[in-house]
């Protein structure tokens, strides 16, 4: 009995391996699948540029007036911070009168991935699920003084390239992220929702 198990076993394995492969691939995501809007993921490939190719005291100086933004890299990164400024709409506005808003990469030092999203573009709304990667200083260092190689062929490198070109484990928090439409441009509400684990 034993034997006949064993006589039986290359018949079972090439029967498993002739279903395996009749099976249909797995399918892509289908054509209408909703996309997130262009202007909100260009809003995350400028925020992980700006941290990724800037310190947070030269982003606390460009946002204080204190720098002159001199060379190619903090001009770029003082522009991208003013973009992005433009696309958060205040916590209180009209409420706290301030001469200058500051921007939102001024003291946060990560860089973030979507991980998925809830899109309604009929009611003009969106909800995103991002992880945080920390970027610790020795990493975001790292990633200033590769600037010119790492956006010598990319004008904004991928998330998973600054993220290998970083060369250190990165510590992950979560957080969401609420948009809104006002009129034909995409604005995100300044609250940040943030979760240590999910």
């Amino acid at each position: 009995m034993v034997s006949g198990g064993l006589h039986m076993f290359p018949f079972i394995l090439r029967l498993a391996l002739l279903a395996a492969a009749a099976a249909p691939a797995a399918s892509a995501p289908p054509a209408d699948a909703p996309q997130l809007p262009a202007e909100i993921q260009e809003h995350y490939r400028d925020y992980n540029f700006v941290n990724a190719f800037s310190t947070v005291r030269e982003r606390n100086l460009l946002a204080d007036g204190r720098s002159d933004a001199s060379g190619m890299r903090l001009t770029r990164i003082a522009g991208l911070m003013r973009r992005l400024t433009a696309r958060v709409e205040p916590l209180d506005p009209g409420i706290v009168v301030s001469a200058r808003r500051r921007p939102e990469t001024t003291d946060r030092a990560e860089l973030l991935r979507v991980t998925s999203f809830d899109l309604d573009q009929s009611g003009g709304e969106a909800w995103l699920y991002l992880e945080a990667l920390a970027l610790e200083p020795p990493a975001n260092v790292t990633l200033v003084s590769r600037f010119a190689e790492l956006t010598a062929e990319d004008e904004e490198p991928s998330l998973d390239r600054l993220v290998a070109a970083a060369g250190r484990p990165l510590v992950r928090t979560y957080e969401i992220h609420h948009w809104v439409r006002a009129g034909r441009a995409w604005r995100r509400e300044a609250a940040t929702r943030s979760f240590v684990d999910r």
